[in-house]
């Protein structure tokens, strides 16, 4: 720290504090040389890091369960050391801290060779939940409303979100962890009418049906069908039918609704 600057003292005091909480091997909290600083005795500077710590600690641990599971106490604690020590987080909100951890494991963490490949989807299967049940955004209520017709055009739910992984996300437990890459995983997740969230394993074509009604809003349900059956090859009088099936479950789930 350069204490000839012209940064301001309080500031230079803040700097070599918060330094030294970050990563309390490497900075020394010194504040010798800056006028009106006051020392901190030992015992209070790891009360401090204790206390921040354990605050990082038990927001990542409970937003990331089976990741913390799969890791282990000690590695956990070395990448959550690891975040304090490069991330700096640009929101102030404790539950908006779960995606500043997924921009740290995607753009500064360095994993080691234990680590599992599929750590960052993992975690941001697990983020999904948090993030939407907090999502401001009002889902849909059909309860009112006339029923769905295939001639009809959709949208999707602002609070209903497909997703593609390359890993099972939705299977790996502590008791279950895959080897390797198979088919990738495609899901949606949304926020019901009791503002619960639900987790939803599409087929690929559901998934691409889905992402369909998101993207082309201004098609009618049948014209996304027929589309679909082109783009797979299937017969367009076995899967018009399946797929009004699908539509009512969509439909009387609240996850899409007609366009007015």
């Amino acid at each position: 720290m350069d204490k000839n600057s012209s940064t301001p003292a309080f500031q230079k005091i803040q700097q070599s504090f918060s330094a030294h909480i970050r990563d309390p091997d490497h900075n020394v909290y010194d504040v010798k040389g800056i006028p009106s600083a006051l020392s901190i005795e030992d015992r209070r500077l790891k009360l401090y890091e204790k206390l921040f710590f354990n605050n990082i600690y038990e927001i990542f641990t409970s937003q990331f369960p089976v990741l913390y599971s799969l890791l282990g106490e000690e590695r956990w604690d070395q990448i959550l050391r690891e975040y304090m020590v490069k991330h700096r987080a640009k929101t102030p909100l404790f539950h908006e801290l779960g995606q500043e951890f997924l921009i740290f494991l995607q753009q500064e963490y360095q994993p080691i060779e234990s680590d599992p490949s599929f750590m960052f989807e993992l975690a941001h299967y697990e983020w999904v939940e948090v993030a939407l049940a907090i999502a401001p955004e009002l889902g849909f209520n059909n309860t009112n409303t006339s029923d769905a017709s295939v001639d009809d055009c959709f949208e999707l739910s602002p609070v209903a979100w497909y997703l593609s992984y390359q890993w099972p996300v939705h299977e790996i437990s502590k008791d279950s962890v895959p080897e390797s890459i198979g088919e990738p995983s495609t899901l949606l997740v949304y926020r019901d009418e009791e503002d619960e969230v639900q987790f939803m394993a599409l087929s690929p074509l559901l998934y691409h049906l889905v992402a369909y009604i998101d993207e082309h809003a201004e098609m009618t349900f049948r014209e996304i069908v027929m589309t679909l059956a082109e783009n797979y090859n299937q017969p367009l009088e076995r899967l018009l039918p399946f797929s009004e099936t699908i539509l009512e479950m969509l439909y009387s789930k609240n996850i899409i609704r007609p366009v007015v």
